[in-house]
């Protein structure tokens, strides 16, 4: 009996040991982030982004697909993991942000720089891709020749996006608009500016010869603000596991030009060949 009582304690304790150890090393790998797993197991990759966006995030005029650099870098993102992709757009830059705080998808992957500000408030993965900004005014417009001009004129843009930060930076107040509203603020001189990536600005100004605009500078960030002209994935602060993930996949991309080959076919090989970082 007492051999029994003793063998009985002996293998309580193995068991309690062996669900510590289980349980230690559940920790070990991801200290309760399911992130990863969570995505797995659901089969998909929610993605949130800005839409009429060309030829960033659009829908394509024949088809209604929806397309662009950074649709088909997200598609390629959620195949590499093994699921899909499921796109959640929105019509204007604010509510995407906010959707990605509330949980309503996984990632924004839309041309977002990883500035200071939002590593400290994101999970943040590796960069991606490279986009110059450039400053778009009235056609007619003499006076408004640098970013150092904007010193107290109005600019269409997002008070919180990376563009409409750029022009507040130079003095500028921002009014909330998208891509094509800002164009037809400009053409109506109802606003005296609006900034965004250079391949947005000459696609639209391609497809609209009629609108009466120009570009009068391109932004040139200082040294050690690379980072503004750069894109990222941007995912909530807990999902570190996925936001790893997804960085080293962005790494083969990178590796396998994959990014590099999209770059061309978007932007052309000029373009791609001055990205710093597929070099």
């Amino acid at each position: 009996m007492k051999v029994k009582k003793i063998l009985a304690a002996v293998l309580a304790l193995m068991m309690i040991a062996s669900l510590a150890a289980c349980g230690k090393k559940a920790d070990d790998n991801n200290n309760g982030d399911n992130s990863l797993q969570r995505v797995l197991d659901a089969g998909k990759l929610t993605i949130g982004a800005e839409g009429n966006w060309i030829p960033y995030v659009y829908n394509d005029e024949g088809t209604g697909e929806l397309t662009g650099f950074e649709v088909e870098v997200a598609k390629e993102i959620a195949k590499r993991l093994g699921v899909t992709a499921e796109f959640n757009i929105s019509d204007s830059w604010d509510p995407v942000m906010a959707g990605l705080d509330a949980a309503r998808y996984d990632v924004v992957i839309c041309g977002v720089n990883p500035k200071p500000e939002r590593q400290e408030k994101y999970a943040v993965s590796a960069s991606y891709a490279e986009n110059p900004f450039c400053l778009v005014v009235n056609g007619d417009n003499e006076e408004i020749k640098s970013f150092e001009d904007l010193d107290g004129k109005v600019c269409a843009n997002s008070p919180s996006s990376t563009a409409g930060q750029i022009a507040q930076s130079y003095g500028a107040s921002t009014a909330d608009a998208d891509l094509t509203g800002a164009m037809d603020m400009l053409n109506t001189n109802r606003v005296d500016g609006h900034v965004n990536n250079v391949a947005a600005v000459d696609e639209y100004m391609k497809s609209r010869p009629d609108v009466n605009v120009k570009i009068a500078a391109i932004y040139e960030p200082a040294a050690d603000q690379k980072y503004m002209v750069e894109s990222a994935a941007m995912f909530r602060k807990d999902d570190q596991a996925l936001c790893d993930k997804v960085s080293e996949i962005i790494g083969e991309m990178i590796n396998d030009k994959t990014l590099y080959n999209l770059t061309v076919k978007y932007f052309g090989q000029t373009v791609a060949d001055s990205v710093s970082l597929y070099k």
